[in-house]
């Protein structure tokens, strides 16, 4: 397979257990169906279809539009990863592949990370001020 954007060959590289094509030359890799899950960062849910779910597929970022390295699908269509994001993909409709372009993945895995944080439950307030009150009286 060559990379989409560098037409050189992409290597084959493990990521997590998961053999996926990778160029050497810009860090793009493909991802087949069900891989983007397996290799980003462990969340509940299915990245993948949170992408795909009610997508326009009307975005744009500042790479043209290419060809399914896979299997030749052309255009690839442009979606964003979960929801406003700022982070788009190239989606194969046909083979149902993703091409993430150089720190796509490391940008997916911040944003999962930080959606993870934001569902930590926080301190309860309620408790923490009984706590303050407490330490508050005379001894």
């Amino acid at each position: 397979m060559n990379c989409p954007r560098c037409q050189v060959a992409t290597e084959t590289r493990d990521h997590d257990g998961v053999q996926v094509n990778e160029c050497k030359s810009c860090a793009g890799m493909f991802l087949h169906r069900g891989e983007l899950n397996k290799i980003a960062m462990s969340t509940q849910g299915d990245l993948e279809f949170s992408t795909l779910h009610d997508e326009s597929f009307s975005h744009s970022d500042r790479y043209e539009p290419i060809a399914c390295p896979d299997c030749g699908n052309e255009p690839m269509q442009k979606v964003e990863f979960n929801i406003h994001t700022g982070i788009v993909l190239d989606y194969c409709p046909a083979c149902e592949g993703f091409w993430l372009d150089g720190t796509e993945l490391d940008r997916i895995n911040d944003e999962v990370r930080a959606l993870a944080d934001a569902a930590e439950p926080g301190p309860d307030t309620g408790m923490l001020w009984f706590a303050r009150f407490i330490w508050s009286l005379p001894k």
